[in-house]
């Protein structure tokens, strides 16, 4: 199970797992859903972060790096996906084409969590 995205449709009386989704080969420590609950992103100790779409539960893009991502968040606006993990960065990535925007060294030692105040 360790790689896996599980979808699950939560009613009032039922829970039922949609999908699986297993494109990580490690473990995943994050996901969100933006705005319109129409995609996801997850964060793997692999080193990638996937776009989910949830209408046809399939990869969208997919992010690299050479870390173990920890932590990721959209940006307020959605524009924007930020990422954090072991390499101590807080690296920004464009969501339309996932291309990395910058990268920020922001810690002596891994960043396990990240907020927008």
């Amino acid at each position: 199970m360790e790689g896996e995205v599980r979808v699950w449709r939560i009613g009032r009386q039922t829970q039922t797992m949609e999908t699986s989704l297993k494109e990580h080969r490690g473990r995943v420590y994050d996901i969100q859903v933006n705005s319109k609950n129409s995609q996801a992103i997850s964060a793997s100790a692999d080193g990638s972060c996937i776009v989910w779409d949830l209408a046809t539960f399939t990869r969208v893009m997919c992010l690299f790096e050479k870390t173990m991502f920890m932590q990721i968040l959209y940006h307020p606006d959605e524009a924007q996906i930020i990422t954090t993990g072991s390499d101590r960065k807080i690296s920004y990535w464009d969501s339309f084409d996932g291309q990395q925007i910058r990268d920020i060294e922001a810690s002596e030692s891994e960043i396990n969590a990240l907020a927008f105040m």
